[in-house]
């Protein structure tokens, strides 16, 4: 008669016969972090490039030193700053571009008002375009300028404002304090962004 096998033992099984694949000192996150560094797109010449990111806030300007080519949102979580008003630096989508808290005004350095090639894509891509429009974003009076800091790489000096609000969505000149970038889940903060060029090593 044949031995009928627990789920328990069943899952260990298959668990171990598919172990080869995987080295046993790989843990769930570092397989995740290797997966995310080998899909990242960029070019060669990114990587020795710094650009500077000016935060305005109601708590005054900062002013970040990032690689060209980084995602905005991961750059200034990476430097201790929040794209993220209070409490949405817990509850936001991680780069998904679907929550719409990281939202901030960008303009080129160079008073470019438009930001037009200080940052890729140029103009809003389909999901800040779906996100924006969507309240409590897409008030008649929202800046043209609003983007979502998961969506963009910033190739060149700008300065960001954030506005106060849950999303970062008042349209008065009132600016947000400063928030300091809180990483709740680690180095999961930026598994999505597979356009950030590689960290230089510490």
């Amino acid at each position: 008669m044949k031995k009928k096998l627990s789920p328990l033992l069943c899952i260990l099984r298959l668990c171990s016969s598919a172990s080869f694949m995987i080295p046993q000192h790989r843990t769930a996150l570092s397989i995740i972090q290797y997966h995310s560094s080998t899909t990242r797109q960029f070019s060669a010449d990114q990587n020795d490039q710094i650009v500077t990111v000016s935060l305005e806030t109601s708590s005054g300007t900062k002013e970040l030193q990032i690689q060209k080519g980084e995602i905005l949102r991961s750059a200034m979580l990476r430097r201790g700053s929040s794209p993220h008003n209070g409490r949405a630096r817990l509850i936001n989508c991680r780069g998904l571009g679907t929550c719409g808290t990281c939202a901030v005004e960008i303009e080129s350095s160079d008073n470019n008002n438009s930001g037009e090639g200080a940052v890729e894509p140029n103009e809003r891509n389909t999901k800040e375009n779906i996100r924006l429009n969507f309240p409590p974003h897409g008030s008649s009076e929202q800046s043209t300028n609003l983007r979502l800091a998961c969506q963009v790489q910033v190739m060149d000096d700008i300065t960001i404002r954030k506005r106060t609000g849950f999303w970062g969505q008042d349209t008065t000149s009132e600016l947000a304090e400063e928030y300091d970038a809180e990483l709740w889940f680690g180095e999961l903060e930026y598994v999505l962004d597979n356009k950030s060029p590689p960290r230089e090593e510490e």
